[in-house]
């Protein structure tokens, strides 16, 4: 099994999204899929938790450790394709945070449809709409 294969085994809700998946982040208490996850050209994992999360936070809560994203040491690397790596994981957060702003862009549009029709939200709704501002807060981070 590569290591993709290992830690997408130990996740709820995963989603193919182009050329990775996204899933819910078992590192805090995720209702929708906020977690990006994506293999690096030489095999290793690449993970985006768009709350915040960090990629230890997130394989220790799948039980697994750091060290279980990679076939190989990245002090075993040249240069050149650390790179790459580095190109291929900007390339993949990238593409994770506009499929991010595409979904929550809908929730604020919903949202921003019922206020402009006078519509009150539910308190429900209100914490949604919070959530997409935070994830579409989050994901201009990582387009900065």
């Amino acid at each position: 099994m590569s290591p993709a294969d290992v830690v997408i085994a130990r996740l709820s809700q995963v989603r193919q999204q182009g050329k990775g998946w996204t899933a819910r982040c078992p590192a805090h208490e995720d209702k929708g899929p906020s977690l990006s996850i994506a293999e690096g050209d030489d095999g290793r994992v690449l993970l985006h938790c768009f709350a915040g999360c960090s990629a230890a936070d997130v394989v220790g809560a799948i039980g697994l450790k750091l060290a279980d994203l990679f076939h190989e040491r990245i002090s075993d690397l040249s240069p050149d394709i650390r790179r790459a790596t580095q190109q291929a994981f900007k390339q993949t957060s990238w593409a994770a945070a506009l499929g991010v702003v595409g979904r929550e862009a809908k929730v604020v549009s919903i949202a921003a449809h019922d206020l402009a029709a006078g519509l009150a939200l539910s308190a429900a709704d209100a914490d949604r709409l919070a959530l997409a501002i935070k994830r579409i807060d989050s994901a201009r981070e990582v387009l900065a």
